[in-house]
């Protein structure tokens, strides 16, 4: 009995086999690739964040040269785009956000904070508020609220004001500034002699603390009417003006 040699169908189909191996793994990396990449775009990823703050640094040191930038904080938008804010390590109020998109720097905030004094501005306000919260809670007083704004009710410049990038902050010798307030009267209405009162005695207070405040305002609330109906609004007025004040 004669047996015919075997020989397998298969053998021409390997070829083929490791060909559609070959693309499965391509697809499977691109398709692994493309969800990297959109998670990138919607979240951001370390790479290019870590690009984002070098690349914002060495932007800032090249454009504004000897303040020895540092990239404090850094904050995401979608579409590979960074917020950076860079600090310089020479002048406290010379601090901005750099906006990139893709690596390339769009634009800055450098004139808003550093050039029109934004920085200076805030921190010196911020300053002042602090002593003057102090100086009234050490007087026994506690309006609902307390602002400070520069100038009269913010008209004028940061130069009218008297700002200058970096100027030390000196209680004795405030830019002009005005204190704002207000208290709320939940029993009864507020009279002009409640705010005059009021006036007077937060300007003793910033007086014997060494505070010199050019402007101030109060407004009075009354809770159970209408709104403004029975409000008591004086100011601003000026420091000579509150002592005035009957």
């Amino acid at each position: 009995m004669m047996h015919g040699k075997k020989t397998s169908v298969r053998t021409a189909d390997r070829p083929h086999t490791r060909s559609r191996r070959a693309a499965a793994l391509a697809g499977g990396i691109l398709i692994v690739l493309l969800i990297l990449f959109a998670a990138g775009y919607a979240l951001g990823d370390p790479i290019s964040l870590a690009w984002a703050r070098h690349h914002a640094v060495e932007y800032a040191d090249e454009q504004w040269p000897g303040n020895n930038f540092t990239a404090v904080s850094a904050w995401y938008d979608t579409g590979y785009s960074y917020w950076v804010r860079v600090q310089s390590m020479t002048s406290q109020d010379t601090s901005f956000t750099v906006i990139l998109s893709w690596g390339v720097v769009r634009s800055t905030t450098y004139e808003e904070d550093v050039t029109n004094l934004n920085n200076t501005r805030v921190r010196i306000i911020a300053a002042a508020k602090q002593d003057m919260t102090t100086a009234l809670n050490n007087a026994g007083m506690n309006p609902d609220w307390l602002d400070v704004q520069p100038g009269k009710s913010w008209e004028g410049t940061p130069e009218d004001w008297g700002l200058t990038l970096d100027m030390p902050y000196d209680p004795g010798n405030l830019p002009p500034l005005t204190a704002s307030f207000y208290l709320v009267y939940t029993d009864r209405l507020p009279t002009e002699a409640d705010a005059n009162a009021l006036l007077k005695n937060a300007k003793a207070a910033f007086d014997a603390a060494g505070l010199d405040l050019a402007y101030y305002r109060v407004d009075l609330i009354y809770s159970g009417g209408k709104k403004y109906e029975n409000d008591i609004n004086l100011g601003p007025l000026t420091a000579a003006e509150v002592d005035a004040l009957p």
